[in-house]
Order: structure tokens, then sequence, then C-alpha cells
């Protein structure tokens, strides 16, 4: 029995899925074992997954996504419309007309949002588009740099160093940052340019993290002879996922990796598994901020509960967001679109962003944290996936998915 399957059976308060009989069909379908002339597995990799990827899809799908949030708009009145974001606002946690930590930034996002109906779509898209050769140019440029680690390897099970090349892909991100300041004369088409740049790579990379938290579903849930690996294949895997998760200027932990390649992984996931069920005991306990009941956990990442009579999903750790302490949400079972659609405001409200007057620096300020809403939320949700995958619930499969806010990774 592997080790995560032990610490999982061991730390565990309520790990439902240990009363099943778990289905690896996905894991199959999904990840190939490749092995050495000795039947030793030396990679994960990736069956279905983006390889290269070019730019006009993704703008193409934001302008229709501005358009059609146009077209909603347009059906309310402008005081529906308020209503409708400060209701998002306030079911998460915000105040738009309070001077509290995060609500400057709510307020700029309800900006930005109530601004849509005024933006020029056809024409600043239009103008976004035009420089051709430098989107070819970034285009061809990112797509070398993903080559540099192969976007289908999830895990090298004999390199601890393995994943730090993935800092060129972050220098093409800088050259085209500057080389937009140079084509784009007017900030608005700057700032969508700008964002399509960073997102774009952003996205590509979240497909390695979204199937690293899957994996790491399956190794605790289910025997390693199940799924056809060795204790120390198993081992070794999770050093390699969490050394993808390294800093690329820590060469302190980088150094600890390699010192330790066997344990690395291990003692980061026990310390992820110990800070879940400790936060399982403070929602519990009488010190508690939530309103909590029926606490089941699925898996090292998430928990079903019963809040005021509905069923949810929660997050063992990930806040809402960077200004609260309270859980995020993965999954509203009495509203399954509540989560969809607040992510897809907060993306939205991102691009609309690059249409108001802003300082740069609360600009900045603005899209980190509407970033910390669902970037790391999403990644995690791989875990998620992984769980009714194993549970044989295609459903809720299609729900989680149909959540990501990234169709660069493949379901």
């Amino acid at each position: 029995m592997s080790r995560l399957l032990t610490l999982a059976m061991g730390l565990a308060l309520s790990v439902s899925a240990f009363a099943q009989d778990l289905s690896i069909q996905g894991f199959n379908n999904r990840f190939t074992l490749v092995k050495n002339e000795q039947g030793v597995v030396t990679t994960i990799k990736l069956k279905k997954a983006i390889t290269r990827f070019t730019i006009k899809p993704f703008i193409e799908q934001l302008k229709a996504d501005l358009k059609l949030e146009q077209k909603n708009f347009m059906n309310l009145t402008d005081s529906q419309v308020e209503a409708e974001i400060d209701d998002m606002l306030y079911g998460m946690g915000l105040d738009p007309y309070s001077k509290a930590n995060g609500n400057q930034e709510a307020q700029k996002i309800k900006e930005s949002l109530l601004n849509i109906p005024n933006i020029n779509v056809n024409n600043t898209f239009t103008e976004v588009l035009a420089p051709k050769d430098f989107w070819k140019e970034f285009e061809t440029k990112l797509n070398e740099a993903f080559q540099f680690v192969d976007p289908t390897i999830l895990a090298n099970l004999e390199d601890p160093r393995f994943f730090y090349k993935r800092q060129v892909t972050y220098k093409v991100v800088v050259w085209a940052l500057e080389q937009a300041k140079k084509h784009f004369a007017n900030v608005p088409a700057l700032n969508i340019a700008s964002f399509v740049i960073v997102r774009v790579h952003d996205m590509m990379m979240e497909q390695r993290h979204f199937h690293h938290n899957m994996l790491l579903h399956y190794f605790e849930s289910i025997p390693e002879t199940k799924l056809g690996m060795t204790k120390e294949e198993v081992d070794r895997t999770v050093s390699s996922i969490y050394e993808y998760r390294i800093d690329m200027l820590d060469i302190f932990s980088s150094n600890a990796a390699a010192r330790d390649w066997l344990n690395f992984g291990f003692q980061r996931f026990y310390q992820q598994v110990r800070a879940g069920n400790a936060r399982i005991n403070t929602w519990q306990g009488p010190m508690t901020n939530v309103n909590f009941e029926d606490i089941t956990k699925l898996n090292y990442a998430f928990v079903n509960v019963t809040e005021a009579g509905a069923k949810k999903i929660y997050h063992l750790h990930h806040t809402a967001h960077q200004f609260s302490s309270k859980p995020a949400l993965a999954y509203d079972y009495s509203n399954p679109n509540r989560v969809k659609r607040n992510r897809a405001l907060l993306n939205l409200a991102g691009v609309a962003l690059g249409f108001i007057q802003i300082p740069g620096w609360l600009k900045g300020n603005v899209e980190a944290f509407i970033n910390s809403f669902y970037v790391q939320q999403v990644r995690t949700e791989g875990a998620l996936v992984g769980f009714f995958e194993s549970t044989g619930d295609q459903g809720m499969i299609n729900r989680i998915y149909a959540q990501r806010a990234n169709f660069y990774i493949v379901q």
C-alpha cells in the first residue's frame, strides 16, 4: 500500500471513497505509464492534451463573451444589472459600498462590469487582431517554448529538476508584453492584448496543474498495485508533481528535491493533508467562522457539507479570495450554475477592466484579486474530477468541467 493511501486512511476524518469500490477506468483512460526496458515507470503522460495553440480562437471567444453579456444586459434595466452584480459580490463576501480590505477592488470589478454595454467590441477586437505578424511570432515562440517540456508529460520520475526548463515560456511572455506596447497605441487594445498574452500562457500551463491534482486523488484513494505501479514509483511521481510547483527562483527547494527525491513530494503532501484535517477540526469547533453540518471528506482537497440546508462542496486548501478566511466554494448543488456564472463574470471583469480609467498599480491589484477567486481553485478541481471519475458520477464530471474557465483543459 502506497504511503499516500496509508496516510489518507490514517488521518482521514471521513473519506467516503474508502467505503466504495473505486473505478480506475478514468485513470487508465487519461494516463499512460511509460516504462523502461526493466519495466520501471519513468514518466507519466496525458493521453489527451493541448500541445499547440493558436491565439485567434481565444480572442474570438473573449469577443463573443463580451457581446453575449452586452445582449444579456440589454434585457435588464440599469438597476437590475447593478443588482445582479451586487448579488454576485455579496455572495462572495464582498461589499462594493464598503472601504474594507478587498472592497476597493470589488468596486472596480463592479465598475468594469457596468461599463460592458459601452464597449465598442467590434472595433476594439479588430484593432487587437490587426498586427497579424506579431501574433504569429508570439504563437511560434510560445509553441516552441512549450516543446522544451513536452505538454503531455505530467511527471518525470528520474529527474528532480525536470520542470525547471519551464522558465523558457515565461521569457516569451515577457518578450510579448514588451512587443505589444510597440504595436498597440490605443490603451484598451493594448490592455486586451496583454490580457490575452498572459492568460493564454497561464491556461496552457494549467492543464498540467489540473491533472497533477487528479493524480494525487488516485494515489491517495486507490492501491498503487491496482494502478499498475509500485510504492516507489508513486513516491517519485508525487515528488515530480511538487517539483513542478517550485518557484523558478527557489533554489533552496529545488536542491531539497534533488537531495531527497524519494521523500520530497510525500512530505509536502503529508503537510497538505494535515492542514486540511486541521481546517475541518476548526470548522467543527466552537471558534468556527462557518456554519457547516454533515462534513464529509471526499479526498485531500475537498469536503461535502450541508450549509443552511443546502448541499455544497468546498475547497480545503483555498479561501474564497485573497482577503477572505472562508473556504472557496467548489460546487453548489442547490444552484449548479453559481460557481460557473461567478467565474464567467470575473473573467469578463478582467477583460473589461482594460476599458475603464484606473491607475496602473490599482489595476494590478484588481487583476490579482480576480485571479485569487478561481485560478488556483480550478487547478485543484482536477482532484474533484478524479473523485467523481473514480465513483462513476459522469453528471458531476461534466458539471465540474463546465465551470473550469479554461478550454485548454481537455475533458
